[in-house]
C-alpha cells in the first residue's frame, strides 16, 4: 500500500514479485563491512536542524527519518533538533546549526521572503545543508533553492529494486558502500541531470528497473516481461542518471541523497551510516572534495 494520500503525480503498486533479478549485493538491515564514514576534523559539540514541513505529499517515513538522525546524533556526538515551523529561519535560530537537514519536504516550505533570505544568508556564510528524497520536490519557484539542492524532482515509476553504483567509494558519505548494490525504494528522475555543477556521489542503472512514470499500468507481455512499448507519457529516463551529489557552489556544503522513500531505509546500518557520512561533511566535520 502506498504512504499518505495518493495523486496522480504519486501513484504506486507493488511490484511484481520476481520481476527484478539481479546479481549484486542487496543491502538489508546488516548494512555492508564495516568502515568510518570519514576522519572527522574536529570533535566540538555541534548541532543539526531538521526541518520536515510539506506543503504537497506528505511520506510516512519522516517520523522514522527523524529518529534515525536523533540516534546517528546521540550516538555520533552531536545535538539534533526538529521543526516544521519556517520562523526559525527568519528569527535568526539556524545560526545556531551547524547543518540544515531538509528531510522529506515537499512543496513551497517557506511563508515569507525574509526565511529565504535568511536561508540563503546562512549558506553563503557556510553554514550546510543535507536533503533527503523529496528535499528536491521543494520550492520550484525559488532558483537559489534549485541550486542548494542541485536538481529538482521530475517524475518517478512504482517502487522497485533497481542497481546502484557507486563513484566515490573514498567518499564520507558512500565508502561503506560496495561498487554495486541493490536497493528497494522510489526512484527519481529529476529535471536536469546535474552533474556539471556538482560531485556525483551514486548513479542508478536504468537498465535494472523500470524509470518511466506510472509503470503500474503497464502489463506483461506473453513472455512475462514488461511491455515496455505501453509505456504512456513522458520518460523518465535519463541516461546518466545521479541519485546523490554534492557541491559547495553557494559557500557552505550542500549533500544530496534521493534515497529515503521508504521507511526500512532509516532502520538500516547502511544507509544511516549513508546520511551520517552527509550530515558530517554539510556540517563540516568531515572532508571531500567538491565543486564549488
Amino acid at each position: 500500500m502506498p504512504d499518505g494520500p495518493v495523486s496522480p503525480r504519486t501513484r504506486r503498486t507493488a511490484l511484481r514479485s520476481g520481476a527484478l533479478a539481479l546479481s549484486v549485493p542487496m543491502l538489508g538491515a546488516s548494512g555492508v563491512a564495516a568502515a568510518s564514514p570519514g576522519r572527522r576534523s574536529g570533535s566540538r559539540p555541534f548541532r543539526v536542524l531538521v526541518f520536515s514541513r510539506t506543503a504537497g505529499f506528505r511520506h510516512a517515513s519522516i517520523p522514522d527519518g527523524i529518529a534515525a538522525i536523533e540516534e546517528l546524533g546521540a550516538s555520533n556526538g552531536f545535538g539534533v533538533d526538529a521543526t516544521e515551523d519556517p520562523a526559525v529561519f527568519a528569527a535568526g535560530e539556524i545560526d545556531r546549526y551547524s547543518a540544515v537537514i531538509f528531510l522529506n519536504t515537499t512543496g513551497t516550505v517557506m511563508d515569507t521572503a525574509g526565511q529565504r533570505r535568511a536561508l540563503e544568508r546562512y549558506i553563503g556564510a557556510g553554514g550546510g545543508y543535507v536533503g533527503v528524497h523529496s528535499a528536491s520536490d521543494t520550492e520550484y519557484d525559488w532558483p537559489f533553492y534549485g541550486r542548494l539542492v542541485g536538481a529538482y524532482f521530475h517524475t518517478h515509476p512504482l517502487q522497485q529494486a533497481a542497481r546502484f553504483d557507486n563513484e566515490a567509494p573514498e567518499h564520507p558519505a558512500t565508502a561503506h558502500l560496495p561498487d554495486r548494490f541493490t536497493v528497494f525504494d522510489e526512484f527519481y528522475s529529476f529535471d536536469h541531470n546535474p552533474r556539471p555543477e556538482v560531485r556525483v556521489l551514486l548513479t542508478i542503472d536504468e537498465r535494472t528497473y523500470l524509470p518511466d512514470p506510472n509503470t503500474s499500468n503497464i502489463p506483461f507481455d506473453g513472455d512475462g516481461e514488461f511491455n515496455e512499448d505501453f509505456l504512456p507519457g513522458e520518460s523518465g529516463r535519463m541516461g546518466d542518471h545521479p541519485m546523490s551529489w554534492c557541491h559547495s557552489n553557494l559557500g557552505g556544503t550542500s549533500f544530496y541523497t534521493a534515497l529515503g522513500h521508504e521507511s526500512y531505509l532509516y532502520r538500516t546500518e547502511w544507509f544511516r551510516r549513508h546520511l551520517l557520512g552527509g550530515i558530517l561533511l554539510a556540517a563540516g566535520r568531515v572532508r571531500a572534495h567538491s565543486p564549488g
